[in-house]
């Protein structure tokens, strides 16, 4: 079984979007990941707020098209946030107050160490702010 990354709305946005300032690092090691056999999470709160970026940046065919893409992929855990994780998210929340963070990070966040996962792929200084390791250096 290989490690554990968390995958962020900032990477899945550069993987899917080649107009975006990180695609090709973001292809070049997404690419990578497969020789390593790594296990790769997200959540139903990353894969909303991807949805609507990417819907916002490049419409709605586009949004539709990651979507079907993501859930024909089968190769992400896609993790459900329940009431629980948002109450740690909360937590995160009111811990870094001098930060802008979305709480969908700090849902990100709760769930990462929830899952015992500290690497994050992800183009979001938040996450490394937060204690989390960024897996590709931007």
């Amino acid at each position: 079984m290989g490690i554990k990354i968390f995958v962020d709305t900032s990477a899945f946005v550069a993987l899917f979007d080649k107009k975006d300032q990180y695609h090709q690092k973001a292809t070049t090691y997404f690419f990578g990941l497969g020789s390593n056999l790594a296990q790769l999470h997200t959540s139903n709160y990353v894969i909303d707020e991807t949805i609507t970026r990417i819907r916002i940046q490049d419409g709605h065919k586009a949004a539709v098209e990651f979507t079907e893409h993501f859930f024909r992929s089968k190769i992400f855990y896609n993790h459900y946030v329940n009431e629980d994780i948002e109450r740690n998210a909360f937590e995160f929340f009111k811990k870094y107050a001098d930060k802008e963070l979305s709480f969908t990070d700090c849902t990100s966040f709760a769930l990462m160490k929830q899952l015992r996962i500290t690497k994050a792929f992800t183009f979001d200084d938040d996450f490394a702010k937060a204690g989390f390791e960024i897996v590709n250096p931007f």
